[in-house]
């Protein structure tokens, strides 16, 4: 027999044994357990693997932990020393700061075969833009200027977004290096104060009282909450303080769900959460951006919706007897 560490967590038909450290005989079990790994890991997955109905043994990933080893015209990927062909499946997610590192993961995977969640090539909230407005779906006004002096472009940024204007960095997740500006004089201040090796995008400042966060999985609604911010904030994420309300997904308005879908589809994402502010005075929802590594809320429809995603992919895994 053996225990299982902090590494790895085993759930499934034997969790009676222990809650997330899980003993195992492997005299008495069928067979070999699935290997997940989650790459990072979300929030609450012993919440998600409890709704298997077969062991899984997750081992818990992040990008800081990979080793990148290109030798003798061979390449390897090792997490914390493990090579990733000893993984079942691997849930690959992202934010814009490891898109490319996701990616590079994805080619190593597609060339040893094992099965992976869908992960773009690198790509930012530019690219981003323009494929909402190709796709026909409803966002701020925004600019992006590249490289070009904010100076000399104060009268575009004007007739383009007006004042107020939020800016955004075109890979910043969580509301980092993100601005609200009311004025010329406050943008030239605030744009100033922000790392200069970044690059952003102006987007007009549309006045709410919450927004949507809506989470799509193979092309399906499952989860959603109403996000209100905090007294004198103007980003509506959790971790700059809004509220976030759970909202039953069929209780959603069709018109948010719609949006949501066409959003994540239109990027040909299976799994992400579409981002919906609503204008409080005419009510028109604008889509804002489209988080491909939303976070999971304790004892919410967050995890329902994850483990329906998850198992979608490793169910029929298990099934063929993959190891």
């Amino acid at each position: 027999m053996f225990l299982v560490n902090n590494f790895c967590t085993r759930t499934g038909n034997f969790t009676f044994f222990m809650k997330r450290r899980f003993i195992c005989n492997d005299k008495i079990m069928t067979k070999k357990p699935f290997h997940l790994l989650c790459l990072p890991t979300v929030g609450h997955m012993d919440q998600i693997l409890d709704k298997f109905s077969f062991p899984v043994t997750l081992c818990k990933g992040d990008y800081r932990d990979l080793e990148f080893i290109f030798k003798g015209q061979k390449a390897t990927i090792l997490h914390k020393g493990r090579d990733l062909k000893d993984f079942s499946f691997v849930w690959l997610s992202s934010s814009w700061s490891t898109r490319d590192l996701a990616y590079t993961v994805r080619l190593y995977l597609e060339q040893i075969g094992v099965p992976y969640t869908h992960v773009e090539k690198g790509t930012s909230k530019v690219t981003d833009q323009m494929a909402f407005a190709l796709g026909g779906i409803q966002s701020p006004d925004t600019l992006f200027l590249g490289s070009r002096p904010i100076r000399k472009n104060l009268l575009l940024i004007k007739k383009v977004c007006g004042y107020p204007l939020v800016i955004k960095d075109i890979k910043g997740c969580r509301g980092s290096n993100s601005e609200y500006v009311a004025t010329q004089k406050d943008l030239l201040k605030k744009m100033k104060n922000l790392p200069t090796h970044k690059k952003y995008l102006f987007q007009k400042y549309i006045p709410n009282e919450y927004d949507w966060g809506v989470i799509v999985a193979n092309g399906k609604v499952v989860s959603g909450e109403k996000s209100y911010p905090s007294e004198g904030e103007f980003r509506n994420n959790k971790c700059n303080g809004a509220t976030e309300v759970y909202i039953d997904p069929k209780k959603i308005p069709s018109e948010i769900k719609r949006m949501a879908v066409n959003a994540c589809g239109t990027l040909g994402l299976s799994w992400s959460r579409a981002d919906i502010i609503i204008d409080k005075k005419t009510k028109k929802p604008y889509l804002l951006e489209v988080n491909r590594f939303p976070g999971i809320a304790s004892e919410t429809t967050d995890v329902d919706g994850a483990y329906t995603f998850l198992a979608s992919h490793i169910t029929q895994l298990e099934k063929t007897g993959r190891q």
